[in-house]
Protein backbone atom coordinates (compact mmCIF):
# COMPACT_ATOMS: atom_id res chain seq x y z
CA UNK A 1 0.00 0.00 0.00
CA UNK A 2 1.11 3.55 -0.61
CA UNK A 3 2.54 5.17 2.50
CA UNK A 4 0.33 7.63 4.37
CA UNK A 5 1.12 11.32 3.86
CA UNK A 6 4.64 11.76 5.16
CA UNK A 7 4.71 15.39 6.29
CA UNK A 8 5.14 15.38 10.10
CA UNK A 9 3.75 18.91 10.29
CA UNK A 10 2.04 21.22 7.80
CA UNK A 11 4.41 23.20 5.60
CA UNK A 12 4.15 26.78 6.82
CA UNK A 13 6.92 28.61 4.98
CA UNK A 14 7.77 29.21 1.36
CA UNK A 15 11.31 27.93 1.94
CA UNK A 16 10.01 24.59 3.20
CA UNK A 17 7.58 24.44 0.30
CA UNK A 18 10.47 24.90 -2.11
CA UNK A 19 12.56 22.28 -0.34
CA UNK A 20 9.74 19.80 -0.82
CA UNK A 21 9.25 20.61 -4.50
CA UNK A 22 8.48 17.55 -6.66
CA UNK A 23 11.50 15.83 -8.14
CA UNK A 24 11.11 14.55 -11.70
CA UNK A 25 10.45 10.96 -10.64
CA UNK A 26 7.95 11.81 -7.89
CA UNK A 27 4.18 11.84 -7.72
CA UNK A 28 3.28 14.52 -5.19
CA UNK A 29 -0.07 15.47 -3.71
CA UNK A 30 -0.48 18.84 -2.04
CA UNK A 31 -3.21 18.62 0.57
CA UNK A 32 -4.46 20.26 3.74
CA UNK A 33 -5.48 18.57 6.97
CA UNK A 34 -9.26 18.59 7.36
CA UNK A 35 -10.06 19.49 3.76
CA UNK A 36 -12.71 17.02 2.53
CA UNK A 37 -11.72 17.74 -1.07
CA UNK A 38 -8.09 16.83 -0.43
CA UNK A 39 -8.88 13.91 1.85
CA UNK A 40 -10.87 12.04 -0.79
CA UNK A 41 -7.89 12.19 -3.18
CA UNK A 42 -5.62 10.62 -0.54
CA UNK A 43 -8.21 7.91 0.11
CA UNK A 44 -8.40 7.12 -3.61
CA UNK A 45 -4.61 6.80 -3.86
CA UNK A 46 -4.56 4.48 -0.85
CA UNK A 47 -7.39 2.36 -2.24
CA UNK A 48 -5.50 1.94 -5.52
CA UNK A 49 -2.15 1.44 -3.75
CA UNK A 50 -0.56 4.09 -5.92
CA UNK A 51 2.78 5.39 -4.55
CA UNK A 52 2.89 9.10 -3.82
CA UNK A 53 4.45 11.68 -1.53
CA UNK A 54 2.09 13.91 0.40
CA UNK A 55 2.89 17.53 1.19
CA UNK A 56 0.53 18.88 3.81
CA UNK A 57 0.31 22.67 3.67
CA UNK A 58 -0.78 25.03 6.41
CA UNK A 59 -3.88 27.00 5.49
CA UNK A 60 -3.12 29.76 7.97
CA UNK A 61 0.49 30.35 6.91
CA UNK A 62 -0.16 31.94 3.54
CA UNK A 63 2.00 29.46 1.60
CA UNK A 64 -0.87 28.82 -0.80
CA UNK A 65 -0.38 32.40 -2.00
CA UNK A 66 3.36 31.96 -2.58
CA UNK A 67 4.72 32.28 -6.14
CA UNK A 68 5.71 28.61 -6.14
CA UNK A 69 2.26 27.33 -5.25
CA UNK A 70 0.50 29.84 -7.48
CA UNK A 71 2.55 28.43 -10.36
CA UNK A 72 1.03 25.04 -9.55
CA UNK A 73 -2.50 26.30 -9.01
CA UNK A 74 -3.39 29.94 -9.67
CA UNK A 75 -6.56 29.44 -7.62
CA UNK A 76 -4.33 28.91 -4.57
CA UNK A 77 -6.12 25.89 -3.10
CA UNK A 78 -5.66 22.19 -2.52
CA UNK A 79 -5.65 19.44 -3.61
CA UNK A 80 -3.06 19.52 -6.38
CA UNK A 81 -1.64 16.38 -7.98
CA UNK A 82 1.77 16.60 -9.67
CA UNK A 83 2.56 13.54 -11.75
CA UNK A 84 6.13 12.30 -12.34
CA UNK A 85 7.92 12.98 -15.59
CA UNK A 86 7.62 9.71 -17.48
CA UNK A 87 11.19 9.82 -18.77
CA UNK A 88 12.52 10.43 -15.26
CA UNK A 89 10.86 7.52 -13.48
CA UNK A 90 13.58 5.08 -14.49
CA UNK A 91 16.26 7.52 -13.27
CA UNK A 92 14.79 7.90 -9.78
CA UNK A 93 17.84 6.46 -8.05
CA UNK A 94 19.97 9.37 -9.21
CA UNK A 95 17.60 12.11 -8.05
CA UNK A 96 18.13 12.51 -4.27
CA UNK A 97 21.69 13.82 -4.65
CA UNK A 98 21.04 16.85 -2.48
CA UNK A 99 20.02 14.66 0.45
CA UNK A 100 23.27 12.69 0.21
CA UNK A 101 25.48 15.77 0.09
CA UNK A 102 23.63 17.29 3.07
CA UNK A 103 25.05 14.63 5.38
CA UNK A 104 28.68 15.58 4.78
CA UNK A 105 28.83 18.55 7.15
CA UNK A 106 27.40 21.93 8.03
CA UNK A 107 28.74 23.87 5.06
CA UNK A 108 27.79 21.12 2.66
CA UNK A 109 24.33 20.92 4.20
CA UNK A 110 23.79 24.64 3.74
CA UNK A 111 24.95 24.42 0.14
CA UNK A 112 22.70 21.44 -0.44
CA UNK A 113 19.75 23.37 0.96
CA UNK A 114 20.34 26.25 -1.43
CA UNK A 115 20.79 23.81 -4.28
CA UNK A 116 17.58 22.03 -3.36
CA UNK A 117 15.63 25.28 -3.43
CA UNK A 118 17.08 26.17 -6.81
CA UNK A 119 16.38 22.65 -8.00
CA UNK A 120 12.78 22.89 -6.90
CA UNK A 121 12.24 26.10 -8.83
CA UNK A 122 14.03 24.81 -11.92
CA UNK A 123 12.03 21.57 -11.89
CA UNK A 124 8.80 23.46 -11.73
CA UNK A 125 9.71 25.83 -14.55
CA UNK A 126 11.73 23.58 -16.85
CA UNK A 127 9.43 20.58 -16.57
CA UNK A 128 6.13 22.42 -16.64
CA UNK A 129 5.46 21.24 -20.18
CA UNK A 130 6.57 17.67 -19.49
CA UNK A 131 4.59 16.68 -16.42
CA UNK A 132 0.92 16.58 -15.62
CA UNK A 133 -0.46 18.88 -12.93
CA UNK A 134 -4.09 18.29 -11.99
CA UNK A 135 -6.17 20.59 -9.80
CA UNK A 136 -9.71 20.24 -8.40
CA UNK A 137 -10.57 17.07 -6.53
CA UNK A 138 -13.12 15.70 -9.02
CA UNK A 139 -10.66 16.13 -11.88
CA UNK A 140 -7.90 14.41 -9.89
CA UNK A 141 -10.15 11.49 -8.99
CA UNK A 142 -11.23 10.93 -12.58
CA UNK A 143 -7.63 11.26 -13.79
CA UNK A 144 -6.47 8.63 -11.31
CA UNK A 145 -9.30 6.33 -12.34
CA UNK A 146 -8.28 6.57 -15.98
CA UNK A 147 -4.55 6.20 -15.36
CA UNK A 148 -4.87 3.43 -12.76
CA UNK A 149 -7.91 1.33 -13.74
CA UNK A 150 -6.90 -1.47 -11.36
CA UNK A 151 -8.93 -1.53 -8.14
CA UNK A 152 -11.63 0.41 -10.00
CA UNK A 153 -13.40 3.17 -8.13
CA UNK A 154 -16.16 3.47 -10.72
CA UNK A 155 -18.44 0.67 -11.97
CA UNK A 156 -17.92 -0.79 -15.43
CA UNK A 157 -21.60 -1.29 -16.30
CA UNK A 158 -22.87 1.87 -17.98
CA UNK A 159 -26.14 2.21 -15.99
CA UNK A 160 -24.25 1.89 -12.69
CA UNK A 161 -21.52 4.20 -13.98
CA UNK A 162 -24.15 6.84 -14.70
CA UNK A 163 -25.60 6.48 -11.21
CA UNK A 164 -22.16 6.60 -9.58
CA UNK A 165 -21.21 9.73 -11.53
CA UNK A 166 -24.45 11.44 -10.55
CA UNK A 167 -23.97 10.62 -6.88
CA UNK A 168 -20.31 11.60 -7.03
CA UNK A 169 -21.03 15.12 -8.22
CA UNK A 170 -24.16 15.77 -6.18
CA UNK A 171 -22.52 14.59 -2.94
CA UNK A 172 -20.89 18.01 -2.67
CA UNK A 173 -24.32 19.56 -2.15
CA UNK A 174 -24.03 18.31 1.42
CA UNK A 175 -20.70 20.04 1.95
CA UNK A 176 -22.12 23.24 0.49
CA UNK A 177 -25.10 23.49 2.85
CA UNK A 178 -23.14 22.28 5.88
CA UNK A 179 -20.38 24.80 5.18
CA UNK A 180 -22.91 27.59 4.79
CA UNK A 181 -24.48 26.80 8.17
CA UNK A 182 -21.15 26.33 9.95
CA UNK A 183 -19.81 29.66 8.68
CA UNK A 184 -22.93 31.47 9.86
CA UNK A 185 -22.98 29.85 13.31
CA UNK A 186 -19.28 30.57 13.84
CA UNK A 187 -19.52 34.13 12.60
CA UNK A 188 -22.39 35.19 14.84
CA UNK A 189 -22.72 34.49 18.57
CA UNK A 190 -25.99 32.91 19.67
CA UNK A 191 -27.60 36.19 20.78
CA UNK A 192 -26.78 37.89 17.46
CA UNK A 193 -28.24 35.25 15.15
CA UNK A 194 -31.37 35.69 13.10
CA UNK A 195 -33.65 32.81 14.08
CA UNK A 196 -35.24 32.70 10.64
CA UNK A 197 -31.87 32.49 8.92
CA UNK A 198 -30.70 29.73 11.27
CA UNK A 199 -33.91 27.77 10.72
CA UNK A 200 -33.61 28.10 6.95
CA UNK A 201 -30.01 26.96 6.89
CA UNK A 202 -30.72 24.05 9.23
CA UNK A 203 -33.66 23.04 7.04
CA UNK A 204 -31.33 22.88 4.04
CA UNK A 205 -28.89 20.69 5.97
CA UNK A 206 -31.63 18.41 7.26
CA UNK A 207 -33.12 18.07 3.77
CA UNK A 208 -29.76 17.12 2.30
CA UNK A 209 -28.99 14.63 5.06
CA UNK A 210 -32.45 13.19 4.60
CA UNK A 211 -31.81 12.75 0.89
CA UNK A 212 -28.67 10.70 1.53
CA UNK A 213 -30.39 8.78 4.31
CA UNK A 214 -32.96 7.67 1.73
CA UNK A 215 -30.30 6.76 -0.83
CA UNK A 216 -28.86 4.26 1.64
CA UNK A 217 -32.14 2.45 2.28
CA UNK A 218 -31.38 -1.27 2.12
CA UNK A 219 -27.81 -0.60 0.93
CA UNK A 220 -24.31 -0.86 2.34
CA UNK A 221 -23.00 1.68 -0.17
CA UNK A 222 -24.55 4.14 -2.61
CA UNK A 223 -24.20 2.05 -5.79
CA UNK A 224 -22.56 -1.34 -5.32
CA UNK A 225 -23.65 -3.90 -2.76
CA UNK A 226 -20.19 -4.96 -1.65
CA UNK A 227 -17.69 -2.16 -2.35
CA UNK A 228 -17.50 1.63 -2.17
CA UNK A 229 -16.90 3.80 -5.21
CA UNK A 230 -15.71 7.39 -5.53
CA UNK A 231 -19.20 8.68 -4.76
CA UNK A 232 -19.06 6.90 -1.40
CA UNK A 233 -15.71 8.42 -0.49
CA UNK A 234 -16.90 11.90 -1.44
CA UNK A 235 -20.05 11.54 0.62
CA UNK A 236 -18.06 10.10 3.51
CA UNK A 237 -15.54 12.96 3.66
CA UNK A 238 -18.39 15.48 3.63
CA UNK A 239 -20.24 13.64 6.39
CA UNK A 240 -17.01 13.35 8.38
CA UNK A 241 -16.53 17.11 8.19
CA UNK A 242 -20.05 17.61 9.55
CA UNK A 243 -19.36 15.10 12.34
CA UNK A 244 -16.17 16.98 13.18
CA UNK A 245 -18.33 20.10 13.55
CA UNK A 246 -20.55 18.29 16.04
CA UNK A 247 -23.25 16.66 13.89
CA UNK A 248 -24.77 13.64 15.63
CA UNK A 249 -25.77 10.84 13.31
CA UNK A 250 -26.98 8.29 15.85
CA UNK A 251 -30.72 8.40 16.36
CA UNK A 252 -31.18 11.11 13.75
CA UNK A 253 -29.73 9.54 10.59
CA UNK A 254 -29.22 5.84 11.40
CA UNK A 255 -28.31 4.72 7.88
CA UNK A 256 -25.76 7.48 7.51
CA UNK A 257 -24.40 6.53 10.93
CA UNK A 258 -23.81 2.94 9.80
CA UNK A 259 -22.37 4.13 6.47
CA UNK A 260 -20.01 6.49 8.28
CA UNK A 261 -18.87 3.74 10.64
CA UNK A 262 -18.34 1.33 7.75
CA UNK A 263 -16.10 3.78 5.89
CA UNK A 264 -14.24 4.75 9.08
CA UNK A 265 -13.18 1.12 9.40
CA UNK A 266 -11.38 1.06 6.04
CA UNK A 267 -7.58 1.08 6.13
CA UNK A 268 -7.43 3.82 3.50
CA UNK A 269 -9.49 6.13 5.70
CA UNK A 270 -7.50 5.43 8.86
CA UNK A 271 -4.19 5.96 7.02
CA UNK A 272 -5.29 9.38 5.77
CA UNK A 273 -7.32 10.59 8.75
CA UNK A 274 -6.67 14.35 9.11
CA UNK A 275 -3.73 14.57 11.52
CA UNK A 276 -5.00 17.53 13.50
CA UNK A 277 -8.34 15.81 14.06
CA UNK A 278 -6.48 13.27 16.18
CA UNK A 279 -4.89 15.87 18.43
CA UNK A 280 -7.15 18.94 18.47
CA UNK A 281 -10.76 19.36 19.57
CA UNK A 282 -13.74 19.44 17.29
CA UNK A 283 -16.73 21.66 17.98
CA UNK A 284 -20.39 21.35 18.91
CA UNK A 285 -21.57 23.96 16.46
CA UNK A 286 -23.76 21.39 14.64
CA UNK A 287 -24.73 19.32 17.67
CA UNK A 288 -28.44 18.63 18.09
CA UNK A 289 -29.81 15.91 20.32
CA UNK A 290 -32.80 13.73 19.50
CA UNK A 291 -35.13 15.85 21.64
CA UNK A 292 -34.26 18.97 19.64
CA UNK A 293 -34.14 17.52 16.15
CA UNK A 294 -37.21 19.52 15.08
CA UNK A 295 -35.80 22.80 16.36
CA UNK A 296 -33.56 25.21 14.47
CA UNK A 297 -30.83 24.66 17.05
CA UNK A 298 -30.32 22.47 20.07
CA UNK A 299 -30.91 24.11 23.44
CA UNK A 300 -29.61 21.16 25.46
CA UNK A 301 -25.91 21.35 24.63
CA UNK A 302 -23.41 24.15 24.47
CA UNK A 303 -21.21 24.94 21.50
CA UNK A 304 -18.03 24.26 23.45
CA UNK A 305 -15.16 22.37 21.94
CA UNK A 306 -15.06 18.61 21.86
CA UNK A 307 -11.94 16.71 22.96
CA UNK A 308 -9.63 15.40 20.24
CA UNK A 309 -10.37 11.94 18.95
CA UNK A 310 -9.03 9.29 16.62
CA UNK A 311 -11.34 7.92 13.92
CA UNK A 312 -14.57 6.72 15.45
CA UNK A 313 -16.46 3.78 14.01
CA UNK A 314 -19.69 4.20 15.92
CA UNK A 315 -21.21 6.92 13.76
CA UNK A 316 -21.07 9.46 16.56
CA UNK A 317 -19.63 12.92 16.80
CA UNK A 318 -16.08 13.30 18.13
CA UNK A 319 -16.79 13.06 21.84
Amino acid sequence: MAPPPASPAPVDSEQELLLQAPLPHERVVYWGSGSPQAWRVLIALEEKRVPYRGVCVSFASGVLKSPFFRALNPRMRVPVLVEPVESAVSDASASPAAAASASSGGAAAAAAEVAAIAQGISHLLALAQERVVVTESAAILEFLERKFPHAPSLPAALPLFALAQSRMHEANELLSVVGDLVVYLRRFPRDARNAGVVASKWAAVDAELGFWERQLAGKRFLVAADAPFLCDFILFTNVAYAVRCGLRLDGLYPRLAVFYARLCARASVDATWPPHWRTSPGSRVLTKCGDCQDKAQCECVSEQELPPAAPRCGGLADE
